[in-house]
Order: structure tokens, then sequence, then C-alpha cells
């Protein structure tokens, strides 16, 4: 929902921006009709972006830290260019005012898209490097072992007990994760099965992963028999 509501915020902040073409090409009506859509847009974006910050908030720790630096850039310009604009009297300085706070929030817009792409480039490099490769449990020593992977975007921390060559017990510690709490459903079919290559979790295959992943971590940390 987080990154539908922010294309929808660019959407409404392209179609204000509209207008200073509408103006600088003399296209009267169209400039007309997106002066009274002005203040409704500007409302509607401000809205908006407040339920974006609400989306986006329980994975902000899974995300690059430029990516929520830009994003708080973006908001500050846009409450300068609201606050400012309306408070400037002189109409040559509240239209400068309002070309400079624009410009400067649409930079921090395109910045803030790119460390998106960037980042989740990244997530999905990392996930296509998760390689779960089949353990033999009766050469692990019996104890209990804390494991963890971080994929950026889905982290996850297991506690596993070994105990007469099998797995015993396996616990989710932490889950970082949007869509992908389902994946859970893997924990018991692992122990069933006293195999880590059991099938992914259809709709959150990416979790299932890093939850093997980080088992996996925590089984080649253990002190063979």
């Amino acid at each position: 929902m987080g990154i539908v509501l922010g294309f929808v915020c660019i959407f409404l902040f392209l179609l204000l921006c509209a207008k200073a073409l509408t103006r600088k090409f003399h296209l009267k009506r169209a400039d007309a009709f997106l002066f009274k859509l002005h203040k409704p847009v500007s409302v509607l974006l401000i809205l908006v972006c407040l339920f974006h910050i609400i989306a986006v908030l329980p994975v902000i720790k899974t995300r690059h830290i430029l990516l929520t630096v830009s994003g708080i850039c973006v908001i500050f310009f846009m409450i300068l260019l609201i606050i400012l604009c309306h408070k400037a009297k002189p109409k040559a300085l509240k239209l400068r005012l309002h070309r400079i706070f624009a410009f400067l929030m649409a930079l921090a817009i395109i910045f803030h898209i790119g460390i998106y792409y960037i980042d989740f480039a990244a997530y999905q490099d990392k996930i296509a490097t998760v390689s779960i490769e089949e353990i033999n449990f009766s050469q692990i020593k019996d104890g209990t072992y804390i494991g963890e992977y971080d994929a950026g975007y889905i982290y996850a921390k297991v506690q596993v007990t070994i105990d007469d060559g099998a797995m015993t017990d396996l616990i989710l510690l932490e889950h970082r994760n949007e869509r992908g709490k389902p994946a859970e459903a893997i924990l018991p079919e692992i122990i069933n099965r006293q195999s880590l290559t059991v099938d992914t979790i259809s709709g959150a295959t990416n979790s299932s992963l890093v939850i093997k992943a980080a088992i996996q971590k925590a089984l080649q940390n253990s002190q063979t028999r």
C-alpha cells in the first residue's frame, strides 16, 4: 500500500506542476482549469502524503537510511511551500518562493525515487544469491543455536535446538517482512521433514528463503560432532 500511495503523491505533484506549463505556453483554458484544481489537489496531496507516511512506518527499519532522509526532505519542502507561500505578501515574492520550493521538492522526490529503486535492486540481488543446502542434522552437535539472515527488506532470526541428531525445536525470534508472514508456516514443515529443502510457502517465497537461510546460518555456526 505504501508504494501505491507514493506513486499517487507523485501524480498529484505533477498535476500541480502542470500549471507552470499551461501558464508558460499561454494555454488559457487548461490554465484556468488547473487553477481551480490547485487548492483541492494540494489538500489531497497533503492527505495522501500523511497516509503514505503511516503506511511505510512499519517497514522503515528495513529501508536504506537515505530513503528516509529524502522522504523527510520532501515533507520539509512541502511544508515550506505551503507556509511561506501563503505568508508572503508581495505577489512577485510569493511566486518566486513557490517556484524555488517546488523545484527543491521535485529534486527531493527524484532522489527519493532513485534511492528506492537502487535499494530494491540490492534487495533482489541479495535474494537471488540465497542458496539453501541440505544439512545432515545427525552431524550437528546437540545444543541450541541462533542464526540470522538480513536481506534488507526481509530479516529473520531463529533459534534452533538439536537433540540426539535431530531438530527438536525451531523458534522464530524475529521476522521483519511486509507480506511474508505466511512464510512462518514453513517452520513446522522443516521439523516434520527434518530438512531445509522443503518447498517455500506460496505467496511468501522470499520470506521463506530468508527464514531457511537464517536456520542454515545457525547450523553452519555450530560445532559438528
